[in-house]
């Protein structure tokens, strides 16, 4: 069984080499994904779990993209049919899609994890942007205006109301 999931497996991945269709594919689907959830939630940025479901929905229906795409080749060209009439056990067919479908996977989350990031998270916490009103802020963290606003913040210590 070993050795047709390795025959397997090797076809599989030289065809993705060839065509670059699968992978590709499924990181353009979950770049347009996360664009889509950005301007859809009408949101700069997402958080707990709002954030993973956006993370996990994606990756999921991006699974199901390149499953689709490892099975087309298979059923096209006659390939099931050559499987069933080769002296294999059946389930290495199965485990070998899966190995496949596996690798594909962790080539598109390296590309889109970064992505989900920026597109989604927004700036890390420790970095400060221009009108941030956070009680950690101090007038030089800022710009100009932003110190001129925090000059005129009336709850700031010290300062008569």
């Amino acid at each position: 069984m070993a050795a047709a999931v390795a025959a397997l497996v090797r076809k599989d991945l030289r065809l993705e080499l060839r065509t670059r269709e699968s992978v590709p594919a499924m990181f353009l689907f979950s770049l347009s994904t996360f664009v889509l959830f950005r301007f859809g939630l009408d949101r700069e940025t997402l958080a707990g779990d709002l954030a993973s479901g956006v993370l996990w929905v994606t990756l999921l229906f991006a699974a199901v993209l390149g499953m689709n795409r490892l099975f087309v080749a298979e059923r096209e060209e006659g390939g099931f049919d050559a499987f069933l009439l080769a002296p294999v056990d059946r389930t290495s067919l199965f485990v070998a899609k899966a190995a496949v479908l596996f690798g594909f996977l962790v080539a598109v989350e390296v590309a889109a994890v970064p992505a989900f990031a920026v597109l989604l998270l927004g700036p890390s916490p420790d970095k400060h942007c221009r009108g941030c009103s956070r009680s950690s802020c101090s007038p030089t963290s800022g710009s100009r205006s932003s110190a001129r606003s925090w000059a005129r913040w009336p709850s700031r210590p010290g300062r008569a109301t």
